[in-house]
């Protein structure tokens, strides 16, 4: 840039020169002014050349940077989506443990319910089996009381003690007699007998 300044003062001198020149060396002198452009242009050229060339490998390095840059966001979603998806997978897989955690325990919390009810059931039936049981006892001790009241009047009739498997009318066939007579003599209001309860047969 500067050589065409010093090429357009010189062309300003030579033509504000009040010396004289011949025709020759004017054109001499413009020989040379042409080649200072000529140079100076090729040097524009040149500086030119070498802009764009700079330029080209800027563009080509902001491309490498922006492709690197793209690579790397893809590579990061990709290892994103991958983690996301992973722990996609592992919370369902929790709550597949979860859900069969809470059908397991809703299970045993049903089984435990049946087994609260079975036992109440059972207390239940122990107590009134308890209850049969002392109802039983104290018929037997009030039979034996009787007995023994009566055993200790004057009485032709015979004592039995009932074994296993007996029944009134077993007892009856066995002594020859009726269950309604043997219910009479010993006070009883129903068939019911136990094992080693005494009874009275009449004569």
């Amino acid at each position: 840039m500067r050589s065409v300044y010093f090429v357009g003062a010189a062309l300003l001198l030579s033509s504000c020169s009040p010396l004289k020149s011949s025709p020759r060396e004017e054109k001499h002198q413009l020989e040379l002014t042409l080649r200072g452009l000529q140079t100076n242009l090729d040097d524009q050229r040149h500086d030119l050349n070498c802009f764009q060339t700079e330029l080209q490998i800027l563009d080509g390095r902001i491309k490498y940077y922006e492709n690197a840059l793209a690579a790397m966001k893809q590579h990061e979603l990709e290892g994103q989506q991958a983690k996301l998806e992973q722990m996609g997978q592992q919370f369902q897989a929790l709550e597949g443990k979860l859900a069969n955690f809470i059908a397991v325990q809703e299970s045993e919390a049903k089984d435990l319910r049946q087994l609260l009810a079975h036992a109440n059931e059972t207390t239940a039936a122990l107590t009134q089996f308890k209850e049969w049981i002392r109802e039983l006892e104290q018929e037997l001790h009030q039979q034996n009381r009787r007995l023994g009241e009566i055993s200790k009047q004057p009485s032709d009739s015979k004592v039995h003690k009932v074994r296993p498997s007996e029944t009134l009318e077993k007892i009856a066939r066995l002594y020859k007699t009726s269950v309604e007579n043997i219910k009479k003599e010993n006070n009883l209001e129903q068939d019911l007998i136990v094992v080693g309860q005494q009874l009275r047969i009449p004569q």
